[in-house]
């Protein structure tokens, strides 16, 4: 091809391994924050990417728990009074949130369904 020809490729479709490959990417990156409502659009069908999605919803709860005791350990008055309490509560909650995100990830990369310790069989919210 010369200079200035257009190239024009056509999209045939995905390989099995090109979905798989978006399906473990999409299974790690639900134990990032809020990445895990991509979880529920793409690949939402593959059983992986379910389980997944659904260990970083419950992941995430703890993680807005977490911040709601760093929140509340600023409000006047009632982080006066109890807001060394809040704060050691909210840094702790955030320290096993680390932790349980970090253990999700490996759990993902390595292709196992494997409930995160201790949370992640208290809900099953997306079937």
């Amino acid at each position: 091809m010369g200079i200035g020809e257009n190239r024009i490729y056509k999209k045939v479709g995905c390989s099995m391994a090109q979905n798989k490959s978006v399906a473990k990417v999409m299974t790690i990156l639900d134990y990032i924050g809020v990445l895990w409502i991509l979880g529920l659009f793409i690949e939402k069908d593959d059983p992986d990417v379910k389980f997944h999605t659904n260990q970083g919803l419950i992941l995430f709860l703890l993680e807005v728990v977490s911040s709601v005791f760093s929140v509340l350990a600023n409000i006047p008055i009632l982080g006066w009074l109890f807001g060394w309490v809040f704060s050691i509560v909210g840094g702790l909650l955030g320290i096993v949130c680390l932790v349980l995100a970090i253990l999700g990830i490996v759990n993902a990369a390595q292709g196992m369904q494997k409930p995160l310790p201790v949370i992640g069989t208290l809900f099953r919210f997306i079937q």
